[in-house]
């Protein structure tokens, strides 16, 4: 075990107890002082505290509890060990679970003794009595102790040399070990301290009678397990019998008995018993589960949990080494190792064990490595017995976990489904840690767009309190102070955008539009409904670009007005030039001049027109005829059908229809539409202008039979200055401006219009506009005038 030191007789045997329990620590340091002036004892808390304890010295007991944390007493034990000197003579392990592998992983690292709770302070003490009298007459290193089968302990507890010297006699020839106790006081403190495998208890004996010897041993849970055979020269009647039963006797064997029969008995008791140890191992073992589960799912780093997973398994299975792997879909495999050999186990493959585990979904246990033909051959003579277990997550299988070891036939099925329930956390604790990192990512990733994004970004809940705001949108309240889980105020210039959020709200949908701030600047502000209630405003601000449309919009009616006096110039010339009787050629280029100078013409007035109409000019709006405006338009377009031999269909009204809007502005709407239908309708082709009215509306529709417009091409054919590019639709003129005005004018008027249309089948325009009840005695009734030519 230990390297043992010869001990000075000056310096004092130096003990050191580490436990994270104050009161136990503090109890055993108490206790092991009363040894004499010759010991000097420490105590520590921790792992870490008893490191640095012995920095500057050393120590020759170490008594160490197995569960701390941050540092279990393994691999404090480890730690002492790897220091150049100063090494523990004596090392002795505390634990309260008796789990599988954790005494061979102890005896590997050359730990004296484990010592299995509760433990009462007289033992450590007698422990380390026995470890300071071998250390002061031996100067040789402690040999191993050989590994031999186990034998079963018996406790006999009799005042009598003469039974205790037959019966000792008799359990030698059985094989058993035995111990002596020769009073009531002696035996229960064998019994506690040595934790024999059966109690041989005789009734009549000093101090204590057996009958009270046998009550406190039920009553202490220390060793409550152990079976106890009352042998007892007595004659007891029934009820004395039936007393010690209940009292928690397993047997009773009166004196004098009969060899065979008592060791028949004694082997039945002892086969009991060994089946309620494998049931009391594996209920330690089910306690320690919650405690590694606790301790994987209180880690986040990923490769942290892994480490951990690692250890704690080769440590409580006592195994040599441990290995994972985690399946990676877009790339390699991940792999990790841990081995307390001082040779470097290399990663076994594992191919050849997957397919079985996917199927069967459990793991296995390989009791013989070098006889197993899908073990990799390549590892050497080293490891000789290995269990395998699934990590298994949610949805699919995450990877597998090896253990190893050097033996043959090591691992079971005990340790087989102490490993899988282990593993079961782990795969959780894996996944655990893979979300939050993800969630962390996310976050972050999240914190950072809000932090630069230039965009004001708010963040509502159900209740329309304010929950998320990020730097920009903190710029753009410069007056007050906004507060975070508290609603916008209102009156205080952000009505506005309040009154959006409100209506946002209320159909649960997205709304958009502009928004003028308290401080003169326009914001395009988007709201969007999120799944819990609450919504987010993204507000863009866009007063540059108000202020760039502006000025483009009053440059375009400055220059539009401005090249309307050199157009007419043109226009009249080249009139007065084809009346001077020019030869063919001239009249010719005469003819051009006076189309490019209609082209330019009908250009500016669109421009003009827009640009009148993004700069908001006050509207001059009357009560319009539709029906006469419409017969008008009618009368106005049937001519030119007929020059491209068209038939140009009309149907009036039935009564009079109003509508408070701008006359001319109306009367150019229906024209771009009849100019284009008959535009881009082939001769023989119709048209059809009809009108229905309803309590509220009047509905115009323009139909042609033309060329229709594809259906990619609707989305945009509102937009300015957008021709249809295919078909035949390339062959007419235009400048992309007509329907834009046709639709600007629409809405100015409360209406809409809608369009549809299919390839060489003709196309459908729909205006909708609200209608207007004249009073006879206040309104002005205005007939449309035919715009001048």
């Amino acid at each position: 075990m230990g390297e043992m030191k010869s001990q000075d007789p000056a310096s004092p045997v130096r003990i050191l107890v580490v436990d994270d329990h104050p009161n136990t620590a503090s109890t055993l340091a108490r206790a092991l002082s009363q040894l004499g002036e010759g010991v000097s004892v420490t105590s520590a808390l921790s792992g870490a505290e008893a490191l640095e304890h012995i920095k500057n010295g050393g120590v020759d007991i170490l008594f160490t509890d197995m569960i701390m944390p941050e540092m279990t007493g393994l691999e404090l034990i480890e730690k002492i060990q790897r220091r150049p000197a100063g090494k523990p003579s004596f090392t002795y392990l505390v634990t309260a679970y008796d789990v599988p592998g954790l005494k061979v992983t102890a005896h590997r690292l050359r730990v004296n003794e484990v010592i299995v709770k509760p433990v009462r302070p007289e033992r450590i003490c007698q422990i380390a009595t026995n470890a300071i009298e071998e250390m002061k007459h031996s100067t040789r290193p402690i040999k191993k102790a050989p590994v031999v089968q186990k034998k079963f302990k018996i406790l006999v507890a009799d005042d009598n040399p003469d039974n205790i010297t037959l019966l000792a006699r008799y359990l030698e020839y059985e094989g058993y070990d035995h111990i002596i106790a020769r009073d009531g006081l002696e035996t229960l403190d064998r019994a506690r301290d040595d934790l024999p495998d059966l109690v041989l208890l005789d009734v009549n004996m000093p101090h204590k009678n057996g009958f009270t010897v046998l009550k406190e041993i039920r009553e202490d849970p220390a060793v409550r397990h152990i079976p106890v055979i009352i042998l007892t020269a007595a004659k007891l009647d029934s009820a004395d019998v039936q007393s010690g039963l209940n009292l928690g006797a397993d047997d009773y064997v009166t004196k004098p008995f009969d060899r065979h029969e008592l060791m028949a008995r004694i082997r039945t008791k002892l086969r009991v018993k060994e089946a309620e140890d494998v049931i009391r191992r594996r209920n330690r073992e089910l306690n320690l589960l919650p405690e590694i589960g606790r301790e994987l799912s209180a880690r986040t780093d990923t490769a942290e949990l892994i480490a951990i997973l690692l250890r704690r398994c080769v440590e409580t299975l006592g195994a040599i080494s441990g290995h994972i792997v985690f399946m990676n879909p877009d790339g390699e495999p991940l792999k990790r190792g841990y081995t307390r050999s001082e040779i470097d186990i290399e990663f076994p493959n594992l191919d050849g064990f997957l397919p079985e585990i996917v199927e069967r979904n459990q793991g296995l246990v390989i009791s013989d490595t070098q006889t197993e033909e899908r073990w990799p051959a390549g590892l050497g003579n080293l490891l000789h017995s290995a269990v395998i277990v699934p990590l298994q997550g949610r949805r699919e299988l995450l990877g597998m976990l090896v253990l190893t070891h050097e033996q043959e036939n090591y691992f079971n099925l005990d340790h087989l489904l102490l490993l899988q329930a282990i593993a079961s956390q782990a795969a959780i604790a894996v996944e655990n840690a893979r979300l939050y990192s993800n969630m962390e990512q996310e976050q972050k990733r999240l914190a950072a767009v809000l932090q630069h994004a230039a965009e004001a970004i708010l963040m509502f809940d159900e209740h329309g309190r304010l929950i998320l705001l990020n730097p920009a949108g903190e710029k753009l309240f410069t007056d007050f102070r906004v507060n975070i889980n508290q609603p916008l105020p209102s009156g205080n210039g952000y009505d506005l955008l309040i009154d959006m959020l409100n209506d946002a709200h209320s159909s649960r949908g997205t709304k958009s539009g502009e928004i003028l701030w308290p401080d003169q600047r326009t914001f395009m502000a988007l709201i969007t409904s999120i799944k819990d209630g609450g919504q987010v405003a993204i507000l863009y601000d866009v007063t540059r670009f108000k202020d760039l449309d502006q000025v483009k919009n009053e440059f375009i009616a400055t220059a539009s007005h401005d090249l309307k006096n050199p157009l007419t110039t043109i226009a009249g010339f080249s009139a007065l030039l084809a009346q001077s009787g020019l030869n063919e050629q001239q009249a010719d280029f005469t003819q051009r001049i006076q189309g490019a100078a209609a082209t330019m013409n009908e250009l500016v007035q669109n421009m003009m027109s827009l640009a009148q109409m993004d700069l908001n000019a006050t509207p001059k709006h009357y009560e319009v005829d539709m029906a006469g405006l419409l017969g008008e338009i009618a009368d106005e377009f049937s001519p030119q059908a007929q020059m491209k031999e068209q038939a140009f269909l009309f149907t009036p009204l039935s009564a009079p229809a109003y509508v408070n809007g701008d006359p001319l502005q109306l009367r150019q709407l229906f024209r771009n539409l009849a100019g284009n239908a008959i535009k881009y309708t082939p001769p023989n082709g119709t048209i059809n202008l009809n009108a229905t009215t309803s309590d509220a509306s009047i509905v115009i529709e323009v139909k042609d039979t033309g060329y229709g417009i594809p259906a990619a091409d609707l989305p945009f054919i509102f937009n300015r200055f957008y021709r249809v590019s295919s078909g035949k639709n390339i062959e007419q003129e235009g400048n992309g401006l007509g329907l834009a005005i046709v639709k600007s004018i629409a809405e100015q008027h409360g209406g809409r219009v809608s369009v549809e249309s299919e390839v060489d089948k003709g196309t459908r325009f729909t205006i909708s506009l609200p209608l207007h009840l004249p009073l006879e005695t206040t309104a002005v009734k205005m007939s449309a005038q035919p715009a001048k030519r």
